[in-house]
């Protein structure tokens, strides 16, 4: 499993690094949540609960921005986050209704191109994330234009109904590397203790190199819901490039608060 490298931060190194999401609608709630965020971080650095800068990442997730389809108070809005998180990463992510996202735009599906390509020139993030179900043209397509913007991809795949086979998910880190990911992204729900099992075993196998075909980008696996939160602590210290935990509300099930999330990577 290789490293890679966004401002200044190492992603794939063996330091797991933690990732919170922002999912308000308006302005108003994305930046209240975005300051929340910055402010709780701060405190725990000053406890000495983690290093700074504590959060390494912020996602925000805006297929749940009711503006999201206009460019430009999606610039604005984004100027506003690098702003308050100068240290930090800015994820940026339109999760699709299949994959768990909250879709409530009619217009927006058909403009994701333009609104990916409006947050990759506004300079204001450094990772992107693309669906690797959306297609392998739609993501080599912008896997490409991120790689001449200075952008990293994380090309993810969401599976809420159950943990594909071994060798599924194998394939799947494989084909998201082949198509030009930067950081490659599983999250499955688990049916029983044997399919958390199953996650971690495969992030093992990436970390010895000893998957049926080599992968060289760093790694993120999740096992969602109750059953699976080990792989958010564990996961992350067998080399998961990072992991998720939330202030305020969850993006996704099984998230830790980041006090506990921060306390369990020390």
């Amino acid at each position: 499993m290789g490293a890679v490298t966004y401002h200044n931060i190492i992603l794939g190194d063996g330091i797991p690094k933690i990732c919170v999401p922002i999912t308000g609608r308006t302005d108003e709630e994305i930046l209240q949540q975005s300051e929340a965020i910055r402010k709780e971080a701060e405190r725990l650095a000053e406890q000495g609960v983690r290093p700074q800068p504590v959060v390494d990442i912020v996602e925000l997730r805006v297929d749940y921005y009711e503006h999201v389809c206009n460019q430009t108070m999606l610039t604005e809005l984004l100027s506003k986050l690098r702003e308050q998180h100068k240290d930090r990463q800015i994820l940026f992510t339109f999760r699709s209704e299949e994959e768990g996202g909250e879709f409530r735009h009619d217009r927006a599906g058909g403009m994701l191109e333009d609104i990916r390509s409006w947050a990759m020139v506004s300079g204001c993030i450094d990772l992107l994330d693309v669906e690797l179900m959306s297609g392998n043209y739609r993501v080599v397509r912008t896997a490409t234009k991120a790689r001449d913007l200075g952008v990293g991809v994380v090309v993810s795949y969401h599976n809420f109904e159950e943990t594909p086979h071994n060798s599924t998910m194998e394939d799947l880190l494989w084909d998201m590397e082949q198509l030009g990911g930067d950081i490659l992204k599983i999250a499955v729900t688990p049916k029983n203790r044997f399919d958390v099992d199953r996650v971690m075993e495969i992030l093992e196998l990436v970390k010895e190199g000893k998957t049926s075909q080599p992968i060289t980008k760093p790694v993120v696996m999740i096992s969602m819901t109750e059953p699976g939160k080990r792989t958010r602590t564990e996961g992350a210290k067998l080399g998961s490039a990072f992991t998720f935990a939330y202030v305020g509300s969850g993006s996704a099930p099984g998230q830790l608060p980041l006090e506990e999330m921060a306390k369990e990577l020390q």
